[in-house]
């Protein structure tokens, strides 16, 4: 994807979840809207696009947020690498793999946010995070997947149609 197109969506994706979701609470949690963005198009899309995506909008989540300067660009830029991994046709035709990814994916990009927070000295209450913060988001996450993927997966037909197999 161009861009032109990529920068505006990814800020759009930022601004949606650094106003919107933190109003529009799911059973306490919120969505990581461009952690599913990252996840599904790099299910979808050639390998290395989804680090670019992740990249660009952790730039955008860390001018928001309040966490220091680069944590989110790093952490989704190496979920976007990882899940690159799979675009495979067994990823793209299995049912269970892409929520089974996500909640992966979920699970990696708290423990790198969480890891790098340690290394810089903040007190990091490791299993009260894991258990009620990472895992009911991830369970989330997955739920929210198809919703994303579905017509990312619409777009990426019409991007590259020599892709599908």
């Amino acid at each position: 994807m161009t861009l032109w197109l990529l920068i505006p969506l990814l800020a759009l994706a930022t601004l949606f979840q650094v106003t919107l979701m933190p109003t529009l609470p799911f059973i306490g949690y919120k969505l990581d809207l461009p952690l599913i963005l990252i996840v599904a198009w790099g299910l979808l899309a050639p390998f290395g696009e989804a680090a670019e995506w992740g990249f660009i909008v952790g730039i955008f989540l860390d001018l928001a947020s309040g966490l220091p300067f680069g944590i989110h660009m790093l952490a989704l830029t190496t979920v976007g690498l990882l899940m690159g991994v799979g675009q495979t046709a067994f990823f793209r035709g299995n049912l269970i793999a892409p929520p089974v990814a996500m909640i992966l994916a979920t699970l990696l990009y708290h423990l790198v946010i969480l890891g790098i927070l340690a290394l810089l000295n903040w007190d990091i209450v490791w299993n009260d995070y894991l258990i009620y913060v990472t895992l009911p988001t991830a369970i989330l996450n997955a739920f929210a997947l198809p919703f994303v993927y579905v017509p990312l997966q619409r777009l990426q037909r019409r991007l590259r149609p020599r892709l599908e197999v």
